[in-house]
């Protein structure tokens, strides 16, 4: 899904560009929200009236109209409940769900889209900032209503390449001791949290600190005694390959965007709703690691789930005990701790399962280019057919004359009940 966002200072001027393809045949009108009157007798007039009468409670507002267009791929096929429920939601985390607005499906194009009409002007006068709309609330809500709703994703195809040249140019190695400084090291740091937000759905500090040391940032809050702890603060900064901070820390509130831990924390609340469909594409990957295995060690499974960018973070206590697991999905863009995932994905249960050598399942098929799977040679298939013994001789032996099944025979239908089928 892609969304585009188009402010302007003409109402009618959006309202008269949806109401002319509807009269030309190329759009529906399918809903009105916060109008006063049924939307299946709302009058050209009073769907003006209402949106002119809002934003004409702060007059020395001058971009008033919102005009919004969702675009889905052309090959998706979305039931008129799923839409009005995905227009319902983009426009509630938008900021939107009190406005009067309009939504239209426009037909006049190879792939399904809606146009939503609005003013960014509220009921008791304040206007909503419409500057970063797009960024800071519309792109997040695209990505989560992507996973929701089963979408084809907008980055899914031509950015993941781009997304993935991004992420790898933010290694701990891309920033090196020597160009630590005030300067360079907030750069990096701006660049590294900006877009672990943006992209990865995590709903805690240490579920981002897992994202963040992959890329050599912490976010730290420092001890519990320190001023920075108690005045709820937050700190970034560099760390090394063996996690030692390095270079001059940042404080939150100096970085692009501020991701101070009152913000972090609202975000994080927001993320646990878009969870669900995430927790279980993670844990579907994660079993099939364990299916094709009856003994496993560490570093295998760790490398198995490399291959399918699942990064696996064993935490340790001071002593070097493991007290837990955090998965970090990269192609999905989240982050679980093992017992969020559940028991057989906690660090006590994948320790039990883990082993001192690994013993790989054989699979007792194999590819062959012309015929798909066979069987490998040597391979007994559980559904051959036993020698016969003497029972079975005894059996095929016994001399009985066949009977041929009886066959009912079918009435045939008459030239006009023909005719009817066919025309059902």
């Amino acid at each position: 899904m892609v969304a585009r966002i188009n402010s302007g200072k003409s109402i009618k001027g959006a309202l008269n560009y949806n109401e002319q393809k509807v009269v030309q045949g190329k759009a529906q009108f399918l809903m009105a929200e916060n109008y006063p009157v049924a939307q299946e007798s709302l009058t050209y007039e009073q769907k003006l009236q209402v949106l002119k009468q809002q934003a004409a409670l702060n007059e020395r507002v001058v971009t008033n109209c919102v005009h919004i267009s969702l675009n889905f791929e052309t090959n998706e096929k979305i039931l008129p409940a799923v839409l009005n429920s995905i227009v319902l939601d983009y426009v509630t985390q938008i900021g939107f769900a009190e406005q009067p607005f309009l939504v239209y499906r426009h037909l006049d194009a190879a792939h399904p889209h809606v146009h939503i009409v609005a003013t960014n002007i509220q009921s008791d006068g304040k206007r909503i900032s419409l500057h970063n709309l797009g960024r800071e609330r519309s792109e997040p809500a695209r990505e989560q209503i992507e996973l929701r709703y089963g979408l084809i994703r907008a980055r899914g195809r031509g950015n993941d390449q781009q997304e993935q040249q991004e992420l790898a140019a933010l290694q701990p190695g891309a920033v090196t001791r020597t160009s630590y400084g005030k300067e360079e090291t907030k750069r990096a740091i701006t660049q590294i949290v900006t877009l672990a937000l943006q992209k990865y759905n995590v709903t805690s500090l240490p579920e981002l600190n897992a994202v963040l040391n992959q890329f050599g940032v912490t976010a730290d809050r420092g001890h519990e005694e320190s001023n920075t702890y108690r005045n709820g603060g937050l700190l970034y900064c560099m760390i090394d390959e063996q996690g030692k901070p390095v270079g001059v820390p940042i404080k939150a509130s100096k970085l692009y965007d501020m991701p101070t831990l009152k913000r972090l924390e609202k975000k994080f609340e927001r993320n646990k709703g878009y969870r669900k469909p995430l927790k279980a594409r993670l844990s579907a990957q994660i079993d099939r690691v364990f299916r094709r295995y009856t003994q496993i060690t560490k570093q295998t499974l760790i490398s198995e789930l490399k291959k399918q960018n699942i990064h696996l973070v064993f935490r340790e206590n001071k002593d070097g005990l493991i007290y837990g697991l955090t998965y970090v999905d990269h192609l999905n863009r989240s982050v679980f701790n093992g017992s969020d995932l559940g028991k057989e994905y906690s660090a006590k249960a994948v320790l039990e399962r883990l082993a001192g050598k690994d013993r790989k399942i054989e699979s007792g098929r194999e590819w062959n280019q012309r015929e798909g799977f066979t069987l490998k040679a040597g391979t007994q298939h559980f559904l051959k057919v036993p020698v016969p013994g003497q029972i079975v001789h005894a059996l095929l032996d016994q001399q009985e004359p066949d009977i041929a099944p009886t066959v009912s025979r079918k009435r045939r239908k008459k030239k006009g009940e023909q005719e009817q089928s066919i025309n059902l």
